[in-house]
């Protein structure tokens, strides 16, 4: 009787694979609502990674004349503000311990050399500059390197396929810093606390470098009209698949935006110049080499900043 009764507790195998395909038809239902949820919490990590480094430029300004960090510009500049020297240009004044580690090879022209004398400074750690939704960055850079030196995944180095060159430790781009003003590189109005407003775009996820050499989610081309419904990552950034960005503006709040046009007059923040919020166009940086920079920007607002630096979708060069 016992055997019995437990020969009639057994499922059958047409039981067995009706549960199983209910499970697995109730994990993918669930499962593209368990990536979104995941994926909000990634942006607002990144949110407040924005916030944080957007509040400490503003700390690091009230101490530098209300500039934002500052190094050595591309080729050379009339204001910088390392530490150990936070007026002129030149070497003078040098011999603070940052000032020593800094310059150990100086970043000249790298706009996260800028963000790296927060670093040094005790203003911010290098995990604030992770976006977990990165599919490059995946951990934070080390402060400093074997010699207490400059850690070169902190500065834009040159552009060459090594592991200092892509991005490893950094999501995030800012308003590039220096303007070539009629030949003379200066650090731009728009690298002021003064000028910094609720509508100026400062920091973002890594800005997009423009290849069209490649096919699919990888693809940009950062100069397409804002109406572009069918390929929405085309001019994104690569962090959080191509959906859209986190933007901090000057007063420190930070918006989700599914595009690019964000900047004053409502334009591509990815470009400079030639640009407007509907038709697109406008001259890009390049991986590498982009620290040039863009030349004669305007010196009051409403301002034409370009993010940078910027990194390739599909390689992760910057």
């Amino acid at each position: 009787m016992q055997k019995h009764q437990m020969k009639n507790r057994a499922f059958t195998l047409i039981e067995l694979l009706v549960v199983i395909s209910i499970i697995a038809l109730l994990i993918a239902i669930l499962l593209p609502s368990l990536s979104r949820a995941k994926e909000l919490a990634n942006r607002a990590v990144c949110s407040a990674n924005e916030r944080s480094i957007l509040q400490s430029m503003i700390i690091y300004a009230q101490s530098n004349n209300n500039y934002f960090p500052s190094v050595v510009g591309p080729s050379g500049t009339t204001y910088q503000n390392d530490p150990g020297n936070p007026v002129s240009g030149s070497s003078a004044g040098a011999g603070t311990v940052v000032y020593g580690i800094y310059s150990t090879p100086v970043q000249q022209g790298s706009p996260m050399a800028c963000m790296w004398l927060m670093v040094l400074q005790g203003f911010i750690t290098p995990k604030s500059f992770i976006c977990p939704s990165d599919p490059f960055a995946l951990n934070p850079s080390n402060e400093f390197s074997a010699g207490q030196t400059y850690y070169s995944n902190f500065g834009m180095v040159a552009g060459a396929a090594t592991p200092s060159a892509t991005g490893a430790g950094e999501s995030y781009s800012i308003a590039y810093p220096w303007n070539n003003l009629n030949g003379t590189t200066v650090v731009g109005a728009w690298w002021n606390d003064t000028y910094a407003s609720s509508d100026l775009p400062e920091v973002c996820d890594m800005a997009p470098a423009q290849d069209s050499s490649v096919n699919g989610l990888l693809r940009r081309d950062v100069t397409q009209p804002l109406v572009n419904p069918d390929t929405p990552w085309i001019y994104n950034s690569a962090n959080h698949s191509g959906r859209g960005e986190n933007v901090c503006f000057g007063d420190a709040h930070v918006k989700w935006c599914n595009n690019p046009y964000v900047g004053e007059s409502k334009d591509n923040i990815f470009t400079f110049a030639s640009t407007s919020g509907t038709a697109g166009g406008g001259s890009t940086l390049a991986t590498g080499a982009a620290a040039t920079g863009p030349a004669n920007l305007p010196e009051a607002p409403p301002f034409d900043v370009v993010m940078a630096p910027v990194r390739d979708a599909a390689t992760g060069v910057w």
